[in-house]
């Protein structure tokens, strides 16, 4: 009798040693399998991923091919000129930016392939020199301005007008100024009353009128010649609405919703509401 109840005594305690086991054993696969936060000591670690930074320097260089172009504080048209480029220096690409590409830290330059050529490999050390990391000051931004080509304006094809020459060079001199609706001074210009600072201030004398006027004014032609105009129709309203300067190369300079800036003619937009070509 007494071997029994030892023996039943040891059935207990055995059964009390594997009980809690088991039991462990259950929650630890539940807490690692139905949702539950798995224990700190056997959750995997995850390294989160961390964004990557825009690069700072590609495989590639820009070559400037005009004689003097402007050098941008940013990425836009219309930010402070600060320096320029001459033809010929060549600049590592560090960013690439509506239309321009960033060739020191807060410089850039247009990429338009009227100015520049992009091409790969890095560009010789006696290239990169000639930017400045520093901004320069008011006054040398200023002869920048007057000295180098707008960076988004081409070359005028060659012309034996001085007054066409004239007229492309007022209107160079307005890009960037804001749009304004019947706007006629640089402090804001609609399309029609940039045509008429321009050419009066370029040995012309215009009264300021609408589009359809000017295309009325205007001698029709075929081949444009830098300082002749360009029509367009049907854009903002029906008939001749629109219009701008030639400038050569197939662009123009105009007076548009952002304000006065080069755009290419081949543009489907303005391929679409062409109307013609005209000479004052």
């Amino acid at each position: 009798m007494l071997k029994k109840a030892n023996r039943t005594v040891m059935n207990m305690g055995l059964a009390a040693l594997l009980v809690p086991a088991a039991l462990t054993f259950s929650t630890t696969s539940a807490s690692a399998n139905d949702g539950g936060a798995a224990p700190a000591p056997v959750q995997e670690k995850v390294t989160p991923s961390v964004p990557q930074q825009q690069a700072t320097i590609t495989n590639q260089k820009v070559i400037v091919n005009v004689s003097a172009l402007n050098i941008r504080q940013g990425a836009s048209f219309s930010s402070p000129v600060v320096g320029t480029a001459t033809q010929g220096q060549e600049f590592a690409i560090l960013k690439e930016a509506n239309g321009l590409v960033e060739i020191a830290p807060n410089k850039w330059i247009s990429k338009s392939s009227s100015y520049v050529t992009i091409a790969s490999g890095k560009p010789s050390a006696s290239q990169v020199k000639g930017v400045s990391t520093s901004t320069p000051s008011t006054s040398t931004a200023s002869a920048s301005t007057s000295a180098a080509q707008e960076t988004s304006t081409p070359a005028p094809a060659p012309t034996t007008s001085t007054a066409s020459g004239s007229t492309v060079n007022v209107a160079r001199s307005l890009v960037g100024s804001p749009y304004q609706w019947a706007g006629n001074t640089p402090s804001g210009f609609d399309c029609s009353g940039f045509i008429a600072y321009v050419f009066n201030h370029s040995g012309h004398s215009i009264s300021r009128t609408s589009v359809a006027n000017y295309w009325n004014m205007a001698t029709k032609i075929s081949s444009p010649q830098p300082g002749d105009l360009v029509f367009f129709q049907n854009t903002y309203t029906s008939g001749p609405s629109h219009m701008g300067i030639y400038i050569g190369n197939g662009q123009m300079i105009h007076a548009g919703s952002h304000g006065v800036a080069v755009a290419d003619l081949d543009v489907s937009y303005y391929q679409d509401h062409f109307l013609g070509y005209g000479r004052f």
